[in-house]
């Protein structure tokens, strides 16, 4: 009949159109899922780059950033020291070893007022108890030398030497300071010819010196009288020199001129101990022209 017709016809109308409806709005759902994760993503990848961004600066950070301390530590390793200029020739007939200090150039500043008061001191390791020094040039960079310096050494035992040249600035009242030093492994150069060179100043080790206690004195000149007082107070953490652990301490006090002996004196001694206390003082008559500043 025609009602069953237009009955099939409006559910088979009402079935397209739902299956219509339920396709769009799924693809309306996925569009906005799509659209959130992108967001997301976006995000996450932004946040990701921000962080590889602080990483990377990070690394270059730490590939090329030196602390406060080793941009010092830099700087004085690319700091000149100055040069040294010297010569060496080798008598085989004699077996003597002949060093030569000519001169330095350029050498830092150690003192206040921008110079320094250079000396060197030249000896051959492994031994140290043969060593010379040239003589001090007050307030130079560039000094001039010219001493020369003998080493008995046959030639067979040469090669296991090493000559070391080391520049110091002089200070009358505390230890002196090491500007910096040549080395030369005796093995390494030819001493079949004279050999004369400059060469850069390297920065020395400087080893531990051993601690063998202080002492307290007092210096007094009176320019009219030509009297010089020197005073003895007390020494402290002196070196055990005996089996018990303690020491006989007195103090010798000896007036040069030009490397010779004038005049000497001596404290009292302290018996049994490391911390003597002597105060006691002694004068030398001395002229003021013979006095050196």
């Amino acid at each position: 009949p025609p009602w069953a017709l237009i009955a099939i016809a409006v559910v088979a109308a009402l079935l397209i159109l739902t299956c219509c409806f339920c396709i769009i709005k799924k693809c309306c759902c996925k569009k906005k899922k799509n659209k959130k994760g992108k967001k997301g993503k976006d995000g996450f990848n932004m946040k990701n780059m921000q962080g590889e961004k602080h990483q990377d600066d990070d690394d270059d950070e730490g590939e090329t950033g030196l602390t406060e301390e080793e941009k010092e530590e830099e700087e004085k390793e690319q700091e000149k020291l100055g040069k040294l200029q010297y010569s060496i020739d080798y008598d085989f007939e004699n077996a003597k070893l002949t060093v030569g200090i000519l001169q330095a150039a350029d050498l830092i500043s150690m003192d206040s007022g921008g110079t320094s008061d250079p000396y060197v001191k030249v000896l051959l390791l492994p031994e140290k108890k043969k060593k010379y020094d040239t003589k001090v040039h007050k307030k130079t960079l560039n000094p001039v030398f010219n001493e020369t310096f003998v080493f008995k050494v046959p030639y067979e035992e040469l090669g296991g030497k090493t000559l070391v040249m080391s520049v110091y600035d002089y200070d009358r009242f505390s230890k002196h300071d090491v500007i910096g030093e040549v080395k030369i492994p005796m093995n390494t150069i030819d001493l079949g010819r004279p050999i004369e060179e400059w060469k850069d100043l390297e920065s020395a080790d400087q080893e531990e010196p051993e601690k063998l206690g202080d002492i307290c004195i007092s210096l007094r000149y009176v320019p009219t009288a030509g009297k010089l007082t020197v005073c003895i107070l007390e020494a402290k953490n002196l070196k055990k020199m005996d089996a018990c652990g303690l020491s006989d301490p007195y103090v010798k006090i000896q007036l040069l001129q030009g490397g010779k002996r004038l005049k000497k004196k001596k404290t009292t001694v302290k018996k049994n101990t490391l911390n003597p206390y002597y105060n006691e003082s002694f004068s030398f008559e001395i002229p003021l022209e013979q006095m050196q500043v």
